[in-house]
């Protein structure tokens, strides 16, 4: 008996001992760790975590794929853990989009996280309105409308697009005006959309006037006739109260309600530049070069908000763009650009470039970004948490090229920038890990294009030539938009034989 026992508690054991080792293996796997076969022992694997547009994309590691059961799907993410800490090719792939890559680095027990991955497509689908001669455009705020600036022989006419419904009405029309010819002056919609104003320069004296249109009648108000001044400029609408709007004269600034246009207000004297934010209005006082804040209607006593003006005052009529009162950038007809900002950890004023043509801050504040003709960077106003993590007070080069450089802005994620060079339109992401992924969107007809991205429909409006050499309105839907059975993870994936130990 003693005998036959033996081989049945050796079975047993050795069963224990399989089980045992098999419920480790399985727990280790499960927690990340793998078999290091040149190494000889055991370690805790990193993982890579990513985010894409299409979510509808397939994964390659070291040009592996990854089938479906290897990519989980968190907040619409896909998540690969268990990954050997190493050096690792790291692909994103859809039918009909270019290619994303980077080389990543792996570690023990830290997920590499791209949480703003966007593929562009081979090629987009244009759509042209139809909208003949039109030489600028300028999107309202609401109600997906559109305005558009064109000369026709001696008439200078301003139309609605209403773009979903592709129908164009004329709102506007002068023989004795053409449109302004400064860059940065717009067609300023009411926060209503009801209402436009639209800068306009009479053909003989070039003397500049203000057209204020009621969209829905046509009816138009003269802005000289209404301020009896003929030096105007710098005409915005208020954000907080409906038809009413700002314009300066002689250097001064004032506020025009026109439900009750007799009593003009003046809100500062002897002043460059105001903004409007959503935290009050904002002014540029000369000779001293401070930045004040005020109510819109100017009844409050001004709040001094810098201490100290820009270092570089032989022109003093900066601009200022404002994000709140710890964040002004200041840009001077010199192109020389300034930013003050009290951040977290100390306060800054300095000049970010001595050529800047524009600069737009990122919706939460934290980036700026800004460009000459031949270079586009990043100044991070805040830290960034994120991987790729950015320190407060941190300057990123984006992109350089000996070929101008226009159109630039953010996209939706601020993790982007559209921008254009000769006839190309092209994307690029500002993470500079391993390299940028620069991407061709589409290419025109000619070099002298207007692009805005416009956040609130996901379509990228430009002008083009069209087939008769006539400039036309046109878009296409950027980026990829999601549906609502991808936002419920049925993606597709393809099965394929994964790496091997992981």
């Amino acid at each position: 008996m003693e005998h036959s026992e033996i081989p049945k508690k050796i079975f047993w054991w050795t069963l224990f001992v399989l089980f045992w080792l098999v419920s480790t293996l399985v727990i280790g796997y499960a927690f990340g760790y793998r078999f290091n076969r040149q190494r000889g022992v055991f370690i805790y694997g990193g993982s890579v975590s990513m985010k894409t547009t299409p979510q509808d994309a397939d994964v390659y590691i070291n040009n592996l794929l990854y089938s479906s059961k290897k990519l989980n799907r968190i907040n619409n993410s896909y998540h690969i853990d268990g990954i050997q800490p190493g050096e690792y090719l790291l692909e994103v792939k859809s039918p009909g989009f270019t290619t994303w890559s980077k080389k990543v680095s792996v570690h023990s027990g830290i997920s590499t996280e791209f949480w703003n991955i966007v593929l562009a497509k081979n090629s987009y689908l244009k759509t042209d309105y139809h909208t003949p001669g039109v030489s600028r455009f300028f999107i309202s705020p609401r109600k997906n409308l559109t305005a558009l600036a064109k000369q026709e022989g001696d008439n200078f006419f301003v139309d609605v697009l209403t773009a979903q419904a592709k129908t164009v009405e004329n709102i506007f029309s002068s023989n004795e005006y053409v449109f302004t010819d400064n860059a940065k002056e717009n067609i300023e919609w009411t926060p209503q959309a009801h209402r436009v104003i639209i800068p306009a320069l009479k053909k003989d004296t070039r003397q500049k006037n203000y057209f204020i249109v009621d969209v829905p009648t046509n009816q138009t108000l003269n802005l000289r006739d209404l301020a009896e001044t003929d030096d105007l400029s710098h005409v915005r609408w208020d954000p907080k109260t409906k038809n009413a709007l700002f314009y300066m004269s002689s250097g001064n600034l004032y506020r025009l309600d026109l439900d009750a246009p007799t009593e003009i207000r003046q809100v500062a004297k002897n002043i460059a530049s105001y903004e409007i934010a959503s935290s009050g209005l904002y002014y540029f006082q000369l000779p001293e070069g401070l930045v004040y804040k005020t109510n819109p209607d100017g009844t409050d006593a001004p709040t001094q908000i810098t201490l100290s003006p820009p270092t570089d005052m032989n022109n003093p009529n900066y601009q200022i763009i404002v994000y709140d009162d710890d964040r002004v950038v200041f840009l001077n007809p010199e192109n020389k650009l300034y930013i003050y900002s009290r951040g977290e950890l100390d306060d800054y004023f300095q000049q970010l470039s001595a050529n800047a043509l524009g600069s737009q801050f990122s919706d939460d504040g934290k980036k700026l970004l800004f460009w000459n003709d031949h270079e586009i960077s990043a100044y991070f106003v805040r830290k960034w948490d994120v991987q790729p993590v950015r320190n407060e007070n941190e300057t990123l080069s984006i992109t350089r090229y000996t070929e101008t450089i226009a159109n630039v802005q953010w996209t939706r994620d601020y993790e982007h920038v559209i921008f254009s060079t000769g006839k190309q339109v092209k994307f690029i992401e500002i993470d500079q890990r391993d390299h940028r992924n620069l991407m061709d969107l589409f290419s025109l007809n000619n070099d002298k294009a207007q692009i805005t991205n416009n956040n609130s429909d996901g379509l990228i409006y430009f002008t083009d030539t069209n087939a008769d050499g006539l400039t036309s309105l046109n878009t296409i839907e950027f980026p990829e938009k999601t549906t609502l059975l991808q936002n419920f993870g049925f993606g597709a994936t393809t099965p394929i034989d994964p790496n091997t130990g992981q």
